[in-house]
């Protein structure tokens, strides 16, 4: 077994003991799914990582939610 990040054992592992100390039951078959995911998951965020920012990259806007509406929708129409 290697010890890269994108090695299958490790990942399974980690799911294994994630889900313990979660209390979670999960089947080899669960398990098996669910570090397919981590695994494509860790892939998309290193590609992002491999990305090379500099200083005048500009950032993305700060999430703003839209304001609670004072009245459900459905009523108002009425």
């Amino acid at each position: 077994m290697t010890d890269t990040p994108h090695d299958p054992n490790l990942i399974a592992s980690y799911v294994r003991a994630a889900a313990r100390l979660l209390a979670l039951p999960l089947s080899d078959a669960q398990v098996e799914r669910v570090s397919v995911h981590l695994a494509r998951t860790a892939a998309l965020a290193a590609t992002l990582q491999a990305v090379p920012l500099e200083a005048h990259d500009e950032p993305a806007q700060i999430y703003e939610p839209a304001p609670f509406p004072l009245a459900d929708p459905a009523e108002a129409a009425r």
